[in-house]
């Protein structure tokens, strides 16, 4: 690939907005100071690189893409099924993990996100957190670096009255097959319910990954 630096200082010169005489050492300094700076982005920028380089960018505009146009799924797929987490009998604690989707049942190849949360009934007037993460083991609880994401919600009646507990989600990438688990903590001292669905979507990798946290919530 053309050095663009170069390329734009030589055409700045052309016009002449630059003298082609450094006038003291200052200008000189800069240009070294400059040089040094840019030469791993001009490294980078070099021909060989360039394929590569593009495909990236058109996968991941691509990926940018899928997110804003792809097909959600629900769970569970029938009207009939309830997931229903409890809290533990005890205000701000976590109620056990339970199984929200089977092992070996989402099997897209990258994996899926969890994109929203349906509250669809609940046993007390509280206020709750909800948590999600993965194992790729049928009995193994999320370790902290499994955790996906959390929701906050406050339930104002029972029985739900109102369409007013579907929650946006944003998610880390749970892998294929593996199965997804939820848990529960409210601010009584009652083990209190909720029944949930949830929405998910097919999760598509880029290729310049950020790596997750593997900590909890912050750090």
């Amino acid at each position: 690939m053309i050095d663009l630096i170069g390329t734009l200082r030589r055409l700045v010169i052309a016009v002449g907005l630059i003298p082609t005489v450094m006038r003291g050492t200052d200008d000189a300094t800069l240009q070294a100071t400059w040089t040094d700076a840019m030469a791993g982005y001009q490294n980078e920028l070099a021909a060989a690189n360039l394929p590569s380089d593009i495909d990236d960018l058109l996968n991941d505009t691509g990926v940018i893409h899928h997110y804003n146009c792809s097909g959600t799924r629900v769970y569970p797929q029938v009207p009939s099924s309830v997931i229903q987490l409890t809290t533990a009998a005890a205000v701000d604690t976590w109620g056990s993990w339970t199984q929200v989707i089977p092992i070996n049942t989402i099997d897209f190849v990258d994996g899926y996100n969890v994109e929203g949360v349906m509250i669809e009934e609940s046993g007390a007037i509280a206020t709750y957190i909800i948590q999600f993460g993965y194992s790729t083991v049928d009995g193994d609880d999320p370790t902290t670096a499994q955790i996906m994401g959390e929701q906050r919600f406050k339930v104002i009646g029972t029985p739900l009255k109102t369409y007013h507990a579907d929650l946006v989600m944003l998610s880390r990438d749970v892998p294929q097959n593996a199965k997804l688990w939820a848990r529960l903590m409210s601010e009584t001292v009652n083990a209190d319910t909720v029944d949930i669905s949830i929405v998910v979507l097919r999760h598509i990798p880029v290729n310049n990954h950020i790596a997750h946290l593997a900590t909890w919530p912050w750090a």
